[in-house]
């Protein structure tokens, strides 16, 4: 592999690994500095200009997001790691490192790819969904973010938050340093996202890049998508918004499996909304 480091990942390092993934609380993850090599981190960082090719998302629940899924616009660097990260070598040393079997990437991108959030944005607590919403039978195991964010400030806000199985109490925070990978097992149980609002100077975004690991499951699972919780300081006008959201999140996977509608229609109704907010 060219631009994942292999020198991560000697037998002896996969070991402790594993023993962290197991271990670590508040559900298994794993924090690797230094992901990749120095060159591929910053051809990759090219990506993140804003243009007409990303998706806004930008609602409540996912506040001043857009993303990038579709490869076709994204360079040559992009296309290698995300071969790396499906090739059979890596999915291997991902086997060694969770103790999960038969798990592969989703080359499409459903929810991943680039993702980058401006001033005043964040992303709620939430469990991401369980069943692909496209192929009935995959179920979600495995998220990998690769952060490339320099220069982080702790002022900026941007961690990546793990609360406990209540969304009660916030027991993991990870800031979004360049170069930085989160590996974390997702489930109904595995509360995540970075709640606080993004406290950013001028030309300045969170940047990410995600990958899902999915199981093929031997009949359809039934449809499970994103949930967003209220963390227990939230007013009660803010959970009403969070809910909201969070129903109508459930509407659109339902028409977007049936076919009905995609991301990009969507992406041009939030673009409506958020033009007429900002008039």
């Amino acid at each position: 592999m060219k631009h994942i480091l292999l020198e991560n990942f000697s037998q002896e390092k996969c070991e402790n690994f594993h023993k962290k993934f197991t271990s670590n609380e508040p559900f298994p993850h794993l924090v690797i500095d230094n992901f990749l090599n120095e060159e591929s981190a910053n051809k990759i960082l090219e990506n993140f200009s804003i243009n007409k090719n990303w998706i806004n998302c930008s609602l409540v629940n996912n506040y001043k997001k857009y993303m990038l899924t579709n490869k076709n616009h994204m360079n040559v660097y992009c296309h290698k790691l995300l071969e790396e990260l499906e090739s059979e070598e890596f999915v291997k040393i991902l086997s060694k490192i969770t103790g999960m079997k038969n798990i592969f990437l989703d080359v499409n991108l459903e929810g991943g790819g680039l993702h980058q959030t401006f001033n005043g944005g964040s992303l709620n607590i939430h469990t991401d969904y369980y069943s692909h919403t496209v192929e009935k039978s995959w179920r979600r195991v495995i998220n990998i973010i690769i952060f490339f964010n320099k220069d982080w400030l702790d002022k900026y806000n941007g961690e990546l938050e793990f609360w406990d199985a209540n969304v009660k109490n916030k027991i993991q925070s990870v800031p979004p340093i360049f170069n930085r990978c989160v590996i974390f097992k997702t489930d109904k149980k595995s509360f995540h996202g970075h709640p606080k609002k993004l406290n950013l100077p001028p030309n300045i975004s969170r940047k990410s890049m995600a990958a899902y690991y999915f199981i093929e499951e031997k009949e359809n699972l039934k449809l499970y998508p994103t949930k967003y919780f209220p963390r227990p300081n939230d007013t009660v006008f803010y959970i009403f918004l969070i809910h909201l959201d969070t129903f109508l999140n459930k509407i659109y996977s339902f028409l977007k499996r049936w076919g009905v509608l995609n991301d990009r229609f969507i992406s041009k109704v939030l673009d409506l909304i958020n033009f007429s907010k900002n008039k």
